[in-house]
């Protein structure tokens, strides 16, 4: 199957640029950085987990139940005990520090293969757009601190409640695809790349579709929603580093 960049079918040479969607976590950096970010807002302030330990057995059950909403629900706790206590000034200064660590000099999260790619769009005109489920201050941190200049962002939104944060707007699944089109991203766009399943919506509104080093399970599922019409790059594989 065709890995390269040709231009993907209905891209007009001289009309509006062409769009390549990128996921984050597992696509361009390991891990989850979202996640990660709170439970390392977690560490630095040990009353915080102080506080969801009371709450941690409600959080982990909702998370474990197959619904988007209970799942959305526990990541809005643990979103808040993280964040309770914290100004906006404070949490994008620590997301600049964890940022630094996650994806800086010396870590071995940035996955070079996938920035080679994302910058290999940009040099071509390309409109670049990275979509994200873990939350915007953090995405925004971690793509400053890898150098991605002259990309959109399009994230989860998270909104204040009670002196903390909680899950506004989820940039995940189906919810992914309709913040794109509420950023003016139009559909069917030229390329899509992600890790997961959960990003088959972005995958199938895409001409072109990359499954980055997905897991068995993830392969099948995407294989299986795709029609087999999906290539797989192996990026995880690859030397880290830039």
């Amino acid at each position: 199957m065709d890995h390269s960049l040709s231009p993907a079918s209905g891209d007009i040479p001289g009309q509006a640029p062409v769009i390549a969607v990128f996921d984050l976590d597992g696509t361009l950096v390991r891990g989850e950085c979202g996640e990660w970010f709170l439970r390392w807002l977690m560490r630095r302030r040990p009353w915080r987990l102080a506080l969801l330990l009371p709450a941690l057995p409600v959080i982990a059950t909702l998370r474990a139940l197959p619904n988007v909403r209970t799942r959305r629900a526990a990541l809005s706790g643990l979103c808040w005990f993280a964040t309770v206590g914290s100004d906006d000034a404070e949490l994008d200064r620590l997301a600049g520090v964890f940022a630094t660590g996650h994806a800086g000099a010396g870590s071995a999260n940035p996955m070079r293969a996938g920035l080679d790619r994302l910058r290999e769009h940009l040099s071509r005109g390309d409109r670049v757009v990275i979509a994200s489920g873990s939350g915007t201050r953090v995405v925004r941190a971690v793509c400053a601190e890898l150098g991605l200049d002259g990309v959109e962002i399009v994230a989860t939104r998270e909104r204040r409640r009670l002196g903390g944060l909680v899950v506004g707007e989820r940039c995940l699944g189906e919810g992914k695809v309709l913040m794109l089109r509420a950023a003016g991203i139009p559909v069917p766009f030229g390329y899509a790349y992600s890790d997961s399943a959960a990003d088959l919506p972005l995958l199938l509104a895409a001409r072109r579709r990359f499954a980055i080093s997905p897991s068995a399970p993830h392969l099948r599922r995407i294989m299986a929603g795709t029609d087999g019409d999906c290539a797989v790059l192996p990026w995880r594989t690859e030397p880290s580093g830039r």
